[in-house]
């Protein structure tokens, strides 16, 4: 089984959530921490190891900081959203930050929130992981929601859990071409 096991009371009471959305959870127990094509990355919550790679948490502080827009409006329906809501559960290559907006209780109503970096700024993505996921992979968004369009519409995509990756790793094989290890990898 590659997905990981979360002592998901202990993360919630950590980041200060009431639970975490219930399609997250079925992910994370399926496939866990990891990459999808090595260009999209899901982390998992990781009570008492806040600093371990691939770990649920919070915008940091310098981010909070150094970020004027604290609350921003999103177009359309005026939604108003604060950065201290935000909680990370991904990134990608182009530095992306994939986050849920957890300022409702219900955590299944957490949608997606998406920090473009390259330009594109805070987009919220009125889905939960899962849907946001597939949707990126299927093309289904009205546009690419991540700078990096290396995933966006791709229909078919490999996950790999962070373990296996490391394994790999060790035994010398490149994990996402199979190949031996060599100085270009």
């Amino acid at each position: 089984m590659a997905g990981d096991a979360v002592d998901w009371e202990g993360a919630a009471v950590a980041l200060g959530v009431t639970s975490f959305p219930g399609d997250y959870q079925e992910f994370v127990s399926a496939f866990g921490a990891g990459s999808i094509e090595e260009s999209l990355f899901v982390s998992i919550p990781r009570p008492g190891v806040p600093a371990a790679a691939l770990t649920v948490g919070r915008l940091p502080e310098s981010v909070l900081q150094s970020n004027a827009m604290h609350l921003w409006q999103e177009p359309g329906d005026g939604s108003r959203h604060r950065l201290e809501d935000m909680l990370v559960w991904g990134q990608t290559n182009s530095a992306d930050s994939l986050c849920w907006v957890t300022s409702d209780p219900d955590p299944d109503r957490w949608p997606v929130a998406v920090w473009e970096r390259q330009g594109g700024g805070w987009k919220v993505h009125d889905c939960g992981i899962v849907e946001f996921l597939l949707r990126l992979l299927r093309g289904e968004f009205s546009e690419c929601p991540v700078s990096d369009e290396a995933l966006w519409g791709v229909q078919r995509a490999r996950f790999l859990n962070f373990r296996d990756e490391e394994r790999l790793l060790g035994t010398g094989v490149n994990p996402w071409t199979g190949r031996p290890l060599n100085r270009f990898d």
